[in-house]
């Protein structure tokens, strides 16, 4: 299985997925992406959104010799990376785990929004974006070690990523469970209606599961047992699907 954090976030954002997922005997990858992970925000800068792409498909390669097929479990922006792993790999790729996944976010400026043609002007003026850690409960935030802010360039190649992945998700068949914050702040839950929509996994082989009080956070939230529990069982079930009996 590959795991995939999000933007501006380090492995940490997936780690809880890690225990019970190798309880039921799956291989893991679980990459740090280009820029992030470091001492400071600044290692993002001059990072563009193929650099993700080249160490998910560098992962998946380093996976294919322990496993025929691999689920990708993407987690805010990792949710782009895997729709487009599953794009390109059909034959490898059995499924996806879509958490908050960024096809739409809220921000108004983000494509899609009602002032997304102002968004090269704010990114050129702006000299860097800054990330609240919000959570339903504020004593996690404390743990969280994202990065606070952004350089501005590394927002701008967040939004074409998003703007180069909606195009392909007709080209995605396999299976998919989405989950989803009602509440959340970053990602608008009207990205679920766009994946049901646009999706070319076969309607009956979609999964969506909403979380009433999480946010964005939501393998770190207040429902956190409950996600990773989700994404436990729902890979318990593809093992069903391919391992004799």
């Amino acid at each position: 299985m590959l795991l995939l954090h999000g933007f501006a976030g380090s492995p940490d954002s997936v780690r809880p997925l890690v225990a019970p997922l190798t309880a039921l005997g799956v291989p893991l990858a679980l990459p740090t992406l280009p820029g992030h992970g470091g001492p400071s925000p600044e290692a993002l800068r001059g990072v563009a959104w193929p650099a993700w792409m080249a160490a998910a498909n560098a992962a998946l390669e380093e996976l294919l010799p322990r496993a025929e097929r691999v689920i990708v479990v993407g987690n805010s922006m990792g949710g782009l990376i895997a729709l487009q792993l599953a794009a390109d790999h059909p034959a490898v790729v059995d499924s996806v785990v879509l958490a908050s996944a960024a096809i739409q976010l809220s921000s108004p400026l983000a494509p899609g929004g009602p002032l997304a043609p102002l968004a090269p002007l704010v990114l050129a003026v702006l000299p860097r974006w800054p990330l609240a850690k919000r959570y339903a409960d504020p004593s996690l935030a404390a743990g969280d070690t994202s990065y606070v802010w952004a350089p501005m360039g590394a927002i701008g190649t967040l939004l074409d990523f998003i703007r180069c992945t909606r195009p392909r998700l007709a080209a995605v068949q396999a299976p998919a469970l989405i989950l989803q914050g009602r509440r959340d702040p970053v990602v608008a839950p009207a990205s679920v209606a766009i994946l049901l929509r646009e999706l070319g996994t076969p309607a009956e082989q979609r999964q969506v599961v909403w979380f009433e009080r999480s946010l964005h956070e939501l393998f770190r939230d207040g429902e956190r047992e409950a996600a990773v529990a989700c994404v436990a069982a729902f890979v318990q079930e593809r093992l069903a699907l391919v391992r004799p009996v």
